[in-house]
């Protein structure tokens, strides 16, 4: 490139064009979303119109800079990247397939302009595998299912993403398929003219299709589903196909069963004939959008008929490696940027033009004599300190934590129930970098990027952040090259707005546990805690258990019980501990499929679990125990069990699938148990694309927010008190601003922390 700076990167899909400025320092900027001049949006429309105003979005969207400008298009057609050449797109063009030589076209109109062009497939998934966990895998096959349907499938050992004669691979839209509604076959006609095609009912506006069938079909169903009555009160299609999975429409479910069927049957086939793929992954507006439904539903075929022999033997080879993308985890937008940056390092900008940056531009070290404020533990009280800055080593990350949340485990740490022996506390939160050390190779690990720090390494426990190493109580921190190199620093696109980076964390380990849950197929989930976590995973539950479940949550005082009752979000039902007793909650836990999330204190786990299984009895039951427990546990029901050896069998999101133990109960019972410390990265990502997608279902349980100084005074307080309100207000979350504050806060933090006060729980 001429000079170092951003590329204009743009994803053209049927129904929009998108547009930002991209670098690999600065990340995304501000995304522009302008209708696309479409088939799909225009149908009456000529194509040769069509395609002039679509080129003249694109040339009008790449801004005129000095020395030329580079641009990377995600285009939504079936089209040989290697020339730039359309042949086609359904939702763009219709049934048009006379061939349009894209790059050729655009730089006639901006010769300025370098255009690099990919398949908005292809696009996604170098965002996609550009994650650190994923550069283990062999194959990795992404779908996009949103007004058309394709896939493709990259190499990663070579990085090479094969094609065929034309340039192509993976237009599975367009391969046969058929569909049953009501009892009765389904023909409908595909955008591209053809009937019976997978998109002819699995894409979006297939999808919609379906629906008209099944009202024609069965009116009197429909008029009386959650889907027919929220349609007809005027709601859209999409967000009332996701109410009604939500809210257990056995009308909406048999719909998108019937549109995924044919999902169902193209995963099934390429894991048969290339059983090295290693993630099957699912993206689009219609499978990102419905998620966890839409996951169970493809799931279920996978189930009900997998591969030959091994869908008998092992049916958890092929439905683990299905993924559902979370929002931004697939970003077209930035695998076009990875596409146009790796042309331009290869091809090189011109014979005019300046040398491209190399990648990853790196900052300058530290000063030598350079201090930060921390939050330091010093005996049984926190103070806020100069100490000071180290520059980052070979393979290490110099960061600036922006956001931190405070854990109930800081808090036995800092009352003596643990004997970690870091001096600065905190694993939950985001940072951005600030200094890069030299051998760092991750082109997303870069000045101004922003990560979130996986806290939990599975391999290597010296790095434990926050516990035996520093914490994100301070306005710097050092990630060490353990950390980096096994990808626990993960580059995020979104960052949750606000003070809700501080539940990143915590939602992830709500999304492991209840992941894990989710294989017991509950009908009820019972939550024992009334920290953030129990709170997270009540409000998470229907969502990533995949399927509508009866919340219960156990509080340990009226305090909190009252809380929660007050709360936008809550269980169904509210208990204290004392008040539980076998099937006491609307007779739902003495019978069905029982999960149980433990989310307290550790000197409250085994009673907590001894509580849940007393109000279980009759009951299919399994139990995750989230919460900590001291070595050796040992629990009456389970004799001779060692249950916090149980729960160290899974670590830092390893195996996968979780490792569950059946125990046999003292009362003559079989229960499955786990139990699991730290999260994979995955969890993380989907954490914080959650936050981002529904940022009010989780806002008020961060109830309090200060900043370092504050938060030395606040920790001081509680660590003296077993209480949790602060300030007059009950604490769930508290969220500390941790940028850089002036010497003279540092002076007077003793000041600032005669005027904390708590008060003990009533």
């Amino acid at each position: 490139m001429s000079a170092p700076g951003p590329i204009t990167v743009l994803d053209v899909g049927g129904t929009h064009v998108r547009s930002a400025a991209w670098s690999p320092g600065d990340g995304l900027g501000d995304t522009l979303n302008q209708p696309s001049p479409s088939r799909l949006r225009h149908p009456d429309t000529p194509v040769a119109e069509l395609r002039e105003r679509l080129l003249a979005t694109l040339s009008a969207a790449v801004p005129r800079t000095p020395g030329g400008s580079v641009a990377g298009v995600s285009f939504g057609a079936a089209l040989d990247h290697r020339s730039g050449t359309v042949y086609g797109s359904a939702p763009l063009f219709g049934d048009e397939t006379t061939p349009l030589d894209l790059r050729g076209e655009l730089t006639t109109r901006r010769p300025d302009v370098r255009w690099h062009i990919v398949n908005d497939v292809t696009a996604a998934l170098l965002h996609f595998v550009s994650a650190p966990h994923r550069r283990a895998h062999r194959k990795v096959l992404l779908m996009t299912i949103s007004s058309g349907i394709a896939c493709r499938t990259v190499d990663l050992r070579s990085g090479a993403i094969a094609t065929d004669g034309c340039g192509l691979q993976g237009e599975v839209g367009h391969l046969p398929a058929s569909a049953r509604l009501a009892g009765e076959p389904v023909e409908l006609l595909c955008d591209c003219g053809r009937p019976g095609h997978v998109s002819s009912y699995a894409s979006g506006p297939g999808l919609r299709r379906m629906a008209d069938v099944l009202r024609e079909r069965a009116p009197g169903r429909w008029e009386r589903s959650h889907l027919g009555r929220a349609m007809a009160d005027g709601a859209d299609f999409e967000p009332a196909l996701r109410a009604a999975l939500g809210a257990g429409d056995a009308l909406a479910s048999e719909l998108l069963d019937a549109a995924t069927a044919p999902v169902a049957d193209v995963l099934r086939s390429a894991l048969c004939l290339d059983p090295e793929l290693d993630e099957l992954a699912l993206t689009g507006g219609v499978a990102s959008g419905l998620g966890a439904y839409y996951e169970a539903s493809v799931l279920g075929h996978l189930r009900r008929e997998g591969l030959y022999l091994t869908g008998e033997r092992a049916p958890e080879w092929a439905t683990d490696r299905i993924t559902v993308c979370a929002p931004g985890e697939a970003n077209g937008l930035i695998g076009a940027g990875l596409a146009a940056l790796d042309a331009e390092r290869l091809s090189g900008p011109g014979p005019d033009a300046a040398p491209a940056p190399a990648p990853g531009p790196r900052a300058a070290s530290s000063a030598p004599d350079a201090t930060h404020p921390a939050v330091v533990r010093e005996g049984g009280a926190t103070h806020l300190r100069l100490r000071p800055t180290p520059a980052p080593g070979p393979g290490e990350l110099g960061v600036a934590p922006l956001v931190a949340g405070v854990c109930g485990t800081d808090l036995q740490i800092l009352r003596g129930l643990r004997d970690d022996g870091a001096p600065v506390l905190g694993h939950e939160g985001v940072a951005r970098i600030i200094e890069v050390g030299p051998g760092v190779t991750d082109p997303r690990l870069v000045p101004g990027a922003h990560v979130v720090v996986n806290p939990t390494h599975p391999s290597d426990p010296s790095f434990l952040l926050g516990h035996n190493v520093d914490g994100m109580l301070q306005a710097r921190m050092l990630v060490p090259e353990s950390a980096v190199r096994g990808g626990l620093a993960l580059p995020l696109e979104q960052v949750p707005e606000g003070n809700l980076p501080a539940l990143i964390e915590p939602l992830a380990v709500v999304r492991y546990a209840l992941l894990a849950l989710r294989r017991h197929d509950p009908d009820t989930l019972l939550v024992v805690g009334d920290g953030t976590v129990g709170h997270l995973a009540v409000r998470a539950a229907r969502q990533w258990l995949g399927r509508p479940v009866r919340t219960v949550h156990v509080h340990h005082t009226p305090a909190g019980l009252d809380w929660s009752g007050r709360a936008p979000h809550r269980a169904d039902h509210r208990v204290l501990r004392d008040g539980l007793e076998a099937g006491t909650p609307a007779g739902t836990l003495d019978r069905g499929r029982v999960a149980v999330l433990i989310a307290t204190p550790a000197p409250a786990t085994l009673p907590s679990l001894d509580l849940a299984l007393a109000a279980t009895k009759g009951a299919e039951v399994a139990v995750d125990l989230v919460g900590g427990l001291r070595r050796p546990a040992f629990s009456a029901w389970f004799p001779g069990i060692d249950l916090a050896e149980v729960r160290a069998a899974n670590c830092g999101g390893t195996p996968e699938p979780p490792v569950v133990a059946r125990l046999a109960t003292a009362d003559g019972r079989t229960v499955s148990v786990l139990g699991h410390r730290g999260v994979a990265n995955e969890h993380l990502e989907y954490a914080a694309a959650e936050l981002c997608r529904d940022p009010e279902r989780y806002r008020d349980l961060v109830t309090h927010e200060t900043d370092l100084a504050g938060a030395a005074a606040i920790l001081t307080a509680l660590a003296r008190d077993e209480g949790r309100i602060v300030d007059g207000r009950r604490l769930v979350k508290l969220a500390v601003r941790t940028e850089a504050v002036r010497t003279e806060t540092v002076r007077t933090e003793t000041v600032r922390t005669e005027t904390v006060r708590t008060e003990a729980s009533s």
